[in-house]
């Protein structure tokens, strides 16, 4: 019989209301008897032209049901929606165990209709902020929301794993359904544990500190032990070796005198604030700390994204050893797009505006 369109299904009840005769219809519009006498009895019967509402088959789950589904799985105690659908069987709300993909479906379709998107979560959590945490992002968003971060160093630690020895492991790659990605790896990987800052003209040396595979230091621990990680004093020389220096190279060929450093809460940075007054008063400029960074909020940092494309950039090179990881590490380094840079470090405005807009809840980036 073929499709009629709305638009042709009220022509034809136009022209049986102007003859009031279903053959001369079919003469008029050249369509069947079969159709026209269909679409008058719609119209007839309900006073429109739309397709007859299917019974269809009997929902497995009352609505009831899904939506106590709903309720079990997004207050994350019963699991995903395996559990879930074992729950409802065994508390009566479904005759029989119904299979997890019904659940999601009925679920998500739910959800829908009442103007919610949902889906599945995997991988590990994010930190969970405090009301404490989210008051202290928010403070620190609207305060410096009209700040221009031209003349920001942003600066962070980073530990690179060296877990892909002789392989190269590109940040995406395709395969076949079914099959699954894999790569030689080893279980305990060396690290390069290095310090950095970046802003729109480019980035400082690598600082590489303790916590490096195989690194000798000489700093001690509060215990009057060797140092197995950062220590006030090794962090005061990264400050004073690497930050201040770099900085001022890197802003001053651009004309500019003042600039400010940031860094995290991390209590070893505290051994910043004596290294930058020291250094204004020996070469008489004006570098400032940024204050007060809020605590767990590295999505504030642009510098956090950079480590990110550094360690798949570093994963596509397939390096042997790790002396020739640690020296790779450096040249990509020093080759980093300037345009890149710039544009983390300008992403600045955004991110502060999505974390007001989510009253100093995480953002995407």
């Amino acid at each position: 019989m073929g499709y009629t369109s709305e638009e042709e299904r009220w022509a034809i009840v136009a022209k049986w209301k102007e003859t009031s005769s279903v053959r001369a219809v079919c003469r008029a519009l050249k369509r069947s008897k079969k159709v026209v006498q269909q679409w008058v009895q719609r119209f007839q019967a309900t006073r429109g032209v739309a397709n007859a509402v299917k019974p269809g088959r009997k929902p497995v789950l009352s609505v009831a049901a899904v939506r106590q589904a709903r309720d079990l799985l997004l207050g994350n105690q019963h699991g995903g929606c395996k559990s879930v659908a074992q729950v409802l069987h065994a508390s009566g709300s479904s005759s029989k165990l119904v299979d997890r993909k019904t659940i999601s479906r009925a679920v998500v379709k739910l959800c829908a209709k009442e103007g919610v998107r949902i889906r599945p979560f995997s991988g590990k959590p994010r930190k969970q902020l405090t009301a404490a945490n989210k008051a202290k992002r928010l403070a620190f968003c609207k305060k410096n929301l009209k700040r221009s971060w031209k003349t920001t160093m942003f600066s962070d630690r980073k530990k690179f794993p060296f877990y892909y020895p002789g392989e190269k492991v590109q940040a995406v790659s395709w395969g076949v359904e079914g099959s699954k990605r894999e790569a030689p790896a080893v279980n305990h990987a060396q690290v390069v544990n290095l310090y950095a800052g970046i802003s729109i003209h480019g980035i400082t040396a690598l600082h590489i500190v303790t916590g490096t595979s195989s690194h000798k230091t000489v700093y001690k621990n509060k215990q009057g032990k060797t140092a197995r990680n950062i220590t006030h004093g090794e962090y005061k020389q990264v400050v004073e070796s690497t930050f201040l220096p770099g900085g001022t190279r890197m802003f001053s060929t651009h004309g500019v005198s003042t600039w400010t450093l940031q860094q995290d809460n991390d209590p070893t940075h505290k051994a910043a604030h004596g290294a930058v007054a020291a250094w204004n008063a020996k070469h008489a400029s004006s570098v400032n700390v940024l204050q007060p960074w809020p605590p767990n909020s590295p999505d504030l940092n642009p510098i956090e994204n950079l480590w990110g494309y550094m360690d798949a950039e570093m994963n596509k090179k397939g390096c042997a050893t790790f002396t020739e990881y640690k020296e790779e590490l450096h040249k990509l380094a020093k080759t980093l797009p300037l345009a890149y840079l710039s544009k983390l470090v300008m992403s600045m405005p955004n991110r502060l505006a999505e974390c007001i807009r989510l009253g100093g809840g995480k953002t995407r980036y």
